[in-house]
């Protein structure tokens, strides 16, 4: 599908040095990014993709705070 865009000039050649610098052509930039706020909004902030927000971790993995017994204590005066 194919539409029109209309830019500010100092948009228009932001754009331009991005998509120059990255390699990619202007539609492409706008592309991904309009894809990646659509996904943002569908998913909601961060918008992490599914394969992350559907992790349910490691089970063989110790809980976190299981070696915080292990820890030094901190000094008396941490910025001598």
């Amino acid at each position: 599908m194919n539409f029109n865009l209309y830019l500010d000039d100092a948009t228009a050649k932001e754009l331009d040095r991005t998509a120059k610098t990255l390699g990619e052509t202007r539609s492409g930039l706008i592309r991904k990014a309009l894809r990646e706020w659509l996904d943002k909004k569908t998913l909601g902030n961060p918008g992490w993709p599914a394969v992350i927000l559907e992790w349910q971790g490691d089970p063989d993995m110790p809980p976190f705070e299981s070696h915080r017994g292990e820890l030094l204590k901190p000094r008396d005066d941490a910025f001598p």
